[in-house]
């Protein structure tokens, strides 16, 4: 009897001790992985192009047409990791009194998420937009207020900043165009 008390006990440790190696396992917690500034820094390396200054103008469409005599200011920032815009936009082409437009915006590259972000400041509000590279090495970004679509395409060639920005009021189906931009760079800032 004993014998067989001594296997009963042996067998039940043995099948608590299986049982216990079955149970499942509590998930190792993800490891953190910080931003990787040199992928940030390369990211906006690629936006290089943009830094000086630029002057031109703003043709409108929308909301009314007329033309704005625009100014940038592209600066880095951060080490490297950010870019800072400032725009300006004045009624004649001497630039005098003030703006009738001033917003000032800052590009950041995403790491994880693989995106540009640009935060943007105009009149009070703020928007925050993704932007990537297309073809041609073309720069968009994109704001969606659902059924609305914003978005800017941005292409600089020989000194020449050219942007075309749309409108959609379907989703995307359809595009109007509510403003180009042609500028050219400052000759003191020449890259």
């Amino acid at each position: 009897m004993r014998f067989l008390l001594v296997a009963l006990m042996m067998l039940a440790s043995g099948c608590a001790s299986a049982a216990a190696q079955m149970q499942p396992q509590p998930a190792a917690a993800p490891s953190y992985r910080g931003p990787d500034l040199a992928t940030q820094r390369a990211a906006i390396e690629r936006l290089s192009s943009l830094v000086g200054q630029w002057s031109g103008t703003a043709d409108l469409e929308f909301p009314a047409q007329r033309t704005i005599y625009q100014t940038e200011r592209v600066e880095r920032s951060a080490d490297g990791l950010l870019l800072f815009i400032h725009g300006a936009g004045y009624a004649d082409a001497g630039h005098s009194g003030d703006p009738v437009f001033r917003a000032f915006g800052v590009i950041s590259y995403d790491d994880q998420r693989q995106i540009y972000e640009i935060r943007a400041y105009n009149e009070g509000r703020a928007v925050t937009a993704e932007a990537r590279f297309l073809d041609h090495g073309r720069f968009q970004w994109t704001m969606n207020f659902s059924p609305v679509i914003v978005r800017y395409t941005l292409t600089i060639e020989d000194s020449r900043w050219r942007e075309v920005g749309e409108m959609s009021r379907d989703a995307g189906a359809t595009w109007t165009r509510t403003i180009e931009i042609d500028l050219a760079r400052a000759e003191a800032n020449a890259r």
